[in-house]
């Protein structure tokens, strides 16, 4: 699953009983096993986009589809997976004082800066970078032309700013705002140590250039820019005018980039339908087998994960042996219309192979009817096993039927409103194609090396093959299928709302409970782990608010502010525990 967690509607959560593994069972299980067990394989090296490991993926899974005598072809996709500097050179003068800069150190290009030559252009300081007409505005009566802008790189959540529209906040927003300006170049202050030189979300490029630098690195040329800032959060107003400009300040930079393109893969294949009209429309069933290679980006490990393998064996090493499982059980199944099965590139980094299978795609887009995604379905809980089935631009009515298809064994519950989804069916959906979106749960290893194929519950995926297999032989099968639902394809996007001050550090089991909001695990060094939360936990009571579910809890923690104290109420097993907590800011 990509770094994205966004909102999903018409959701339902599907609780099955673990059953004994029999006949052609067992079979289905040794397979899964296989697969995942190579695509996570410390050889795949996690699967990096730009990585030539992709490429042995997409070529073993192109070799088990033609194995069924199906027609494949691997599409293409320009990615550009290294960035490198062919020249640098940056002086930072500070009255009649020059100092050079040590790249990597002190100062880092950003992956979509522009090229840049240039001598003695002064810093200007702007706070956030941040513009809002008749409001908050940090280019109030300040000349831009020619000068280089520092800027933050975030915008923090706090209630001062809670007036500021969420899209504010965008880092790639202020730096189109600052090149309308035309100033010579931008540096992003970095709270948190320089970001190394890679490929930034968003655009390849933008047409000035960018660095980042620390607030050590920078020092006093801006005055004192640690109180300033201080100033800024505790007013929510623009840096006031004095010393806002540093003439006898100036950058003098040489920077020239060079980006290594590579080509992502994505697997087509195709099982053609027996109906002869039918054949014409496709069923999708997708899956992404890209991960986070070494961890250059995307990591939940921090720092010290950095240029550890991350092996991706739930997301996405899963999805990817479930439906290359479900063309074999699709295929002798013969279904009416046609099963167009594709395994994505690039996801991680944004969805990029589905968006660009949908702008080239390999079939007619009218043509494609549904889509069904399988993204982390290997860590069914043996003990209380839940699978979460959305349905995003899919009517409602539709996600019941498939929640009928499931065995008596399941409990549903549909319907809930918004939970997650930033996976390949998004993308789908935003082409106007209803989708099922196939989960079964955030935990602790989630983008971590530790998401290993041991960790895989087999027997728990097989029976989500089952599931995944009736559900789509029921669309492949049917006289008329669901149209594409406006309402359920209501996505929030970023930059909507109010900011959430408060961050915690939970992960999330979004399935309904009925004792209150369960949790699969905390985030390292955030408030849930400093007051003992752990995985199955079930938490009942933030301050005086009850918890019933995920919603609950998020309107809870939209109550507070950093700084608050609070008790948290929690079950662990039969036993009531409590602690109080001092909630903390989103960085």
């Amino acid at each position: 699953m990509g770094s994205c967690i966004s909102g999903l509607l018409a959701c339902c959560f599907i609780a099955t009983a673990p059953g004994p593994v029999q006949g052609s069972d067992a079979a289905v299980e040794a397979r899964l096993r296989r697969d995942v067990t190579f695509l996570a394989s410390p050889e795949l090296k996690g699967r990096g986009n730009g990585y030539p490991e992709l490429e042995v993926a997409a070529r073993r899974i192109e070799g088990e589809l033609k194995a069924l005598g199906l027609k494949t072809q691997i599409q293409r996709f320009p990615f550009i997976a290294r960035i490198v500097r062919e020249r640098q050179d940056a002086v930072l003068t500070h009255g009649d004082t020059p100092r050079s800069l040590i790249w990597g150190k002190d100062i880092e290009a950003l992956g979509l800066s522009g090229d840049a030559d240039f001598r003695n252009k002064a810093l200007v300081f702007l706070g956030y970078g941040v513009q809002v007409p008749g409001g908050y505005d940090d280019f109030a009566g300040i000349d831009l032309k020619g000068r280089v802008a520092v800027i933050s790189r975030s915008v923090p959540d706090l209630d001062v700013f809670s007036h500021l529209p969420r899209g504010e906040r965008s880092l790639l927003l202020r730096l189109k705002r600052l090149e309308t300006a035309k100033v010579a170049g931008v540096i992003v202050l970095e709270t948190v140590g320089l970001h190394p030189l890679q490929r930034e979300e968003g655009p390849v490029k933008v047409d000035l250039p960018v660095v980042g630098m620390t607030l050590e690195a920078l020092g006093n040329t801006c005055g004192d820019l640690t109180a300033r800032y201080q100033a800024i959060k505790d007013t929510g107003k623009p840096a006031s005018q004095d010393f806002i400009q540093a003439p006898w300040t100036t950058l003098s930079l040489s920077l020239k980039l060079r980006r290594e393109e590579a080509q992502v893969p994505n697997v087509v294949a195709e099982i053609q339908g027996r109906d002869p009209k039918l054949r014409k429309e496709f069923i999708v069933l997708g899956a992404h087998m890209d991960h986070l290679g070494l961890g250059e980006r995307h990591s939940m490990g921090g720092a010290e994960a950095r240029g550890l393998l991350h092996p991706g064996a739930d997301d996405n090493a899963s999805g990817t042996a479930l439906v290359v499982e479900l063309a074999r059980e699709l295929k002798q199944a013969r279904p009416r219309r046609s099963i167009l099965l594709l395994h994505f590139g690039g996801e991680e980094e944004g969805m990029l192979g589905s968006q660009y299978w949908i702008q080239h795609p390999t079939h007619p887009l009218e043509s494609v009817k549904f889509m069904l995604n399988f993204d982390m379905v290997g860590r069914l809980d043996a003990k209380a096993p839940r699978l979460m089935m959305g349905g995003l631009g899919a009517p409602k009515s539709a996600v019941e039927a498939a929640g009928r298809l499931a065995p008596k064994a399941f409990t549903i519950s549909a319907d809930i409103g918004a939970g997650v989804g930033g996976s390949d069916h998004m993308s789908f959906s935003q082409a106007k194609i209803p989708t099922f979106f196939f989960f079964t749960g955030l935990h602790g290893d989630y983008h971590r090396p530790t998401d290993t194929a041991d960790r895989i519950n087999y027997a728990g995926m097989a029976q989500v093959a089952a599931f995944g297999r009736a559900v789509s032989l029921d669309l492949a099968n049917a006289n008329a299928l669901p149209a594409w639902d406006a309402d359920t394809a209501k996505v929030p996007m970023q930059g909507e709302g109010s900011p959430m001050r408060v961050a915690f550090g939970t992960i999330p089991d979004y399935a309904d409970n009925p004792k209150g909001f369960r949790i699969n695990g905390v985030s390292k060094g955030s408030t849930a782990e400093a007051i003992g939360l752990q995985g199955g936990d079930i938490l009942v009571q933030f301050g005086d608010r009850p918890l019933a579910n995920i919603y609950d809890f998020m309107g809870a923690l939209g109550a507070f502010k950093p700084g608050d104290k609070v008790v948290i109420q929690w079950l662990r097993g039969d036993q009531i525990m409590k602690a109080e907590a001092t909630l903390k800011g989103r960085p």
